[in-house]
């Protein structure tokens, strides 16, 4: 089972190249601890989905300290990948400079993904090892029922639902989508909100148009921590060429994977289980972001969640079994 870790944001809103940021008493950085968490829970190999000019540092500073035991492939994500050539001409009148968001990140990546189950995962977050077993978990039970599965069945995905208060930064905006659950405990809807942030008590959504409103802070959020199979890419690439077919979209708006399971769950193409974990939230957003996620992890080095150095031979001793977070 693979897990794809899109590691090609520009980090604008944090001030520099966060996915390889110094987080952990060696050096290690945050997506190394997912890495690690991810391999317990299951997954046996990774596609880092990162951008060609940050391979040289990306080599060096992540790719070097990995086990060597530890399978690695990379896809690349540019302004120009997965566009029709009869629309690369309307890139220069339109001053974009980023590529397109997380749903073209993941088609970027579909030649190492396709034809199999794979795991989702941004590199600026922390997910825990709870998040990464439900959805290990969730994917091995589907791959053994794939077989008595009839082409005209919905697709079988999953997300990994965190409660909405306990993923905020204290300071600062954030995207995040909010899920709107069935009583089975499947998705009904995924909303995109892409300025998020605490106000007091309260938790606030700022619209494209400027309007406020107010978030439940017990809403499941999604961390961008997904179960898919490669059922999503056709549906992918015909959503994007209708996006690029926008001309609205084409100086600052972005391409969003929770978009795409969105459409496809509500045509009855795929039903996605939402699977709640409880985790104390830290990421690398915002720049005073680093200072709290050196310390959350150096706090579970010591209570023996992790090696130090992480990737060790073990000689620290076993390591303290997972606990549930409030």
């Amino acid at each position: 089972m693979k897990l794809l870790v899109l590691a090609a944001g520009m980090g604008s809103r944090f001030g520099g190249i966060k996915q390889l940021a110094s987080a952990g008493p060696f050096g290690e950085t945050l997506l190394e601890y997912n890495l690690f968490d991810a391999r317990e829970a299951g997954f046996e190999s990774v596609v880092f989905l990162i951008r060609k000019d940050l391979e040289a540092d990306f080599r060096a500073s992540v790719l070097a300290r990995l086990p060597k035991g530890l399978p690695v492939e990379l896809a690349y994500q540019s302004l120009i990948a997965k566009i029709p050539e009869s629309h690369l001409s309307r890139l220069g009148a339109s001053g974009r400079t980023k590529p397109w968001g997380t749903g073209h990140a993941l088609l970027c990546a579909e030649e190492q993904l396709a034809g199999q189950s794979f795991g989702v995962i941004n590199a600026d977050d922390f997910y825990g090892k709870r998040g990464f077993s439900a959805i290990a978990d969730y994917l091995s039970a589907q791959s053994r029922k794939t077989g008595t599965r009839t082409e005209a069945e919905s697709a079988r995905f999953c997300l990994a639902g965190y409660r909405l208060g306990g993923v905020l930064p204290p300071l600062g905006f954030v995207s995040r989508a909010v899920c709107g659950i069935r009583e089975d405990g499947s998705l009904a809807e995924i909303v995109e909100h892409i300025r998020v942030k605490r106000r007091g008590d309260q938790i606030l959504s700022l619209g494209a148009d400027g309007l406020e409103s107010f978030l439940s802070p017990d809403a499941l959020a999604s961390m961008n921590l997904w179960g898919l199979d490669s059922s999503i890419f056709p549906c992918a690439r015909e959503l994007f060429l209708a996006f690029l077919e926008d001309g609205a979209n084409w100086t600052k708006n972005e391409f969003y994977l929770p978009k795409v399971v969105d459409v496809m769950v509500k045509a009855g193409k795929a039903q996605v289980q939402v699977l709640p974990v409880k985790e104390r939230y830290f990421g690398l957003t915002n720049p005073e972001d680093l200072a709290v996620t050196r310390e959350a992890l150096a706090q579970r080095t010591a209570a023996g969640d992790y090696h130090s150095p992480l990737w060790g031979d073990g000689s620290e001793g076993p390591l303290r079994p997972d606990r549930e977070e409030a």
